[in-house]
């Protein structure tokens, strides 16, 4: 570990606000040797001369790429050891590198992602903190905000002390511990996995998924390859939706768009995919019992409308 070196590939489109939390965090908080590769797919809200000052080798592409596309073309010229592919909309805690290769390292991992709120181990502690960032960033408040209300936006779903000080007592529970799963928002893998794996499949919308499940049955029919693993030790917050919500460019890929679904066959999505464990109490049957009444509601409100 001493002597690796991590390349951080991120592609960027806009969000100019994400984009100083994200390189303000990954600026403080990496201590690990790293190259800073973005992938900016026309920005024109200031967001490449940001990176640009601050030395990122920088793909400028003059139309919006879809993300397994930007991913493959920072990793064609990616030197590290450890590729980082990272959400722009992302802010990253304290110590997230080391304790991610340190993980890596002692499990023999080759893929694997940074924890989070979204991809916690309990389900019950993951609905906790989902539901607070829901109502926390209800009307989408957090489209509008600048960068310190939006860390301070971050730092209200975890308690008095803060995201930073939340993320430092779960690394200190968590050290050393993993489990199956994969966060897209925060992938960071060994430079041998892609001689594995070659590159992210640029058709699938669902990426994260696709490498989760490509992994899982590789590993199972080859064994060169172990499945992928969340590091609940190295965390992030993903601020999560904020693309899907900026009405970003038309992609300009000149390929096709499919589904998991298209892909994968149930039974290899149920068996490889990056599930996680869910909540079996009766609140929780309870509480799928009362969405699905609402949804059947709805259907029937409509159907009287029409």
């Amino acid at each position: 570990m001493r002597d690796s070196m991590i390349s951080i590939i991120t592609a960027v489109h806009n969000q100019l606000a994400v984009n100083r939390v994200f390189l303000d965090t990954l600026q403080k908080n990496t201590s690990t040797p790293y190259e800073l590769i973005i992938v900016d797919n026309h920005s024109t809200d200031g967001s490449l001369e940001l990176f640009e000052q601050a030395g990122a080798i920088m793909i400028k592409n003059p139309e919006n790429h879809c993300y397994p596309d930007s991913q493959n073309m920072g990793m064609s010229i990616a030197k590290g050891d450890y590729f980082a592919f990272l959400n722009n909309d992302i802010y990253l805690a304290p110590n997230w590198d080391t304790q991610a290769i340190q993980a890596m390292e002692k499990h023999d991992l080759d893929i694997a992602s940074l924890g989070g709120f979204e991809v916690l181990e309990d389900p019950l502690r993951r609905r906790k903190y989902f539901q607070r960032w829901k109502w926390l960033r209800r009307g989408r408040r957090h489209l509008k905000m600048n960068t310190e209300q939006l860390k301070k936006l971050v730092d209200n779903v975890y308690g008095r002390k803060g995201f930073e000080a939340w993320s430092l007592n779960e690394a200190s529970e968590q050290h050393g511990h993993v489990y199956p799963g994969l966060n897209g928002a925060a992938v960071i893998t060994t430079r041998k996995a892609w001689d594995i794996m070659k590159e992210w499949d640029v058709q699938m919308e669902g990426a994260d998924w696709d490498l989760a499940i490509r992994t899982g049955k590789m590993s199972a029919e080859v064994g060169n390859i172990k499945p992928a693993h969340i590091i609940p030790s190295a965390l992030h917050h993903h601020f999560s939706r904020v693309t899907f919500h900026s009405e970003p460019e038309p992609r300009a890929c000149d390929h096709s768009h499919r589904k998991i679904e298209d892909k994968w066959t149930q039974e290899e999505i149920q068996k490889y995919g990056p599930h996680l464990p869910q909540d079996t109490s009766w609140r929780s049957d309870v509480r799928r019992w009362v969405k699905k009444l609402r949804i059947t509601r709805t259907k029937v409100d409509r159907e009287k409308v029409g």
